[in-house]
């Protein structure tokens, strides 16, 4: 078989099963095998209220926009970021686990790579990639000890900061 010929026959199986493969997926539901629609939790994205929860059964998730201090409920392990102001929390509840994202304004310069340095120093494995501006250090740290897991994302003076517990 020559070459051409090779790649010819080569290819009009990979079409031919390509389309079987398509074929497949557009396979519908019967009627009575519907899947179930959540229901709709309505919460205005502007909403005047400081704090919305959204609970489906096995999920809980709060939402605090207002300043907050440092969530009590943060496992003990997890060392205080108190640069800046904590201005929105994610409070999220799974089987899963927790987790808690945080937004932080006006974080003065040096504050992400001194906070490298207290999560080496309460035990975890850290990653970081760090380049200090003007308006504040910019980048990345990632801590791992057991089953917790601290993100925080620097950039311009603002940090998010997740904190997530396996459980």
């Amino acid at each position: 078989m020559s070459r051409q010929a090779f790649f010819r026959f080569t290819g009009s199986i990979a079409l031919v099963t390509l389309a079987g493969l398509l074929g497949a997926c557009d396979h519908k539901a019967e009627p009575d095998q519907q899947p179930a629609t959540p229901s709709a939790v309505t919460a205005s994205a502007d909403s005047a209220e400081p704090d919305v929860t959204i609970d489906t059964g096995d999920r809980s998730i709060e939402i605090t926009d207002k300043v907050q201090p440092w969530p009590p409920e943060m496992p003990a392990e997890v060392p205080r970021f108190d640069a800046g102001t904590i201005r929105k929390i994610i409070r999220t509840e799974t089987p899963e686990g927790r987790s808690w994202d945080m937004a932080i304004d006006e974080v003065p310069p040096n504050a992400v790579k001194a906070f490298v340095a207290t999560l080496k120093e309460a035990g975890f494995e850290t990653s970081s990639l760090i380049v200090s501006e003007k308006e504040g250090d910019r980048g990345s740290v990632t801590g791992l000890k057991g089953e917790l897991t601290v993100v925080l994302i620097a950039s311009g003076g603002n940090v998010t900061l997740s904190v997530i517990l396996k459980e």
